[in-house]
């Protein structure tokens, strides 16, 4: 199997993330700029996004879309009870996670439409990027008081949910630097600081240029 990523994209990451503590055999991953729309991205996906995962070398079957890959390798490694969420409180949860990536993405995406360069920040003092930045720290907020609840069995036994949040407060941080953080946001503070070295995670933070196979037995 070969996993196209990139070293920024936080649904790429998640699957990623997925694959890798599933422990899928054989799982090659392939660091790749989407936006430069490379003919074997574009060969799995058309639409020219990570992540995109090949099944098979000789007759190329791809899934692509992050919740679906990651579907495909709990289920292929018989990992649902221990990576998939557990609950409705974590379905609201990724849910959650699931909207701050989308609206992070979206700034993303009109940086590059105004500038043709994500660094550009002139784009995010109009009207629509700041409603997404309003709709960020609203959706922050909520998460903290979700963790307030959470958190302790989410580190006791990290899945789906876990991973997305620590991959949420990672992408902020990488794209938007400190201005998502809050001192009062302590609960998921403490998740990210309890998994981010886990090494699914620590593997695959961004801006990562090579991916170092490791033993994700370790990470059980």
């Amino acid at each position: 199997m070969r996993l196209y990523v990139s070293p920024t994209s936080p649904y790429a990451r998640l699957a990623c993330v997925m694959c890798l503590e599933a422990r899928l055999e054989g799982l090659e991953i392939v660091i790749l700029d989407p936006w430069k729309n490379p003919p074997e991205l574009l060969e799995h996906n058309p639409a020219g996004r990570v992540p995109a995962l090949v099944l098979d070398k000789d007759q190329p079957r791809a899934i692509t879309e992050s919740l679906l890959i990651a579907d495909f390798a709990v289920r292929n490694a018989g990992e649902t009870d221990r990576l998939w969420f557990k609950s409705d409180a974590e379905h609201q949860l990724g849910g959650i996670c699931f909207g701050i990536i989308d609206a992070a993405a979206a700034i993303m995406a009109g940086r590059m439409v105004t500038s043709g360069s994500v660094n550009d920040t002139a784009f995010d003092s109009a009207p629509v990027a700041l409603r997404r930045q309003v709709a960020i720290r609203r959706s922050l907020d909520r998460l903290e008081r979700m963790l307030a609840e959470q958190s302790e069995a989410l580190v006791a036994r990290p899945g789906i949910a876990a991973f997305l949040t620590v991959i949420v407060v990672e992408y902020l941080q990488m794209r938007f630097g400190s201005a998502f953080d809050s001192a009062d946001r302590w609960h998921l503070a403490d998740l990210v600081s309890a998994l981010r070295e886990r090494p699914a995670l620590a593997a695959t933070r961004p801006l990562f240029t090579k991916f170092t196979p490791f033993d994700p037995a370790g990470a059980r």
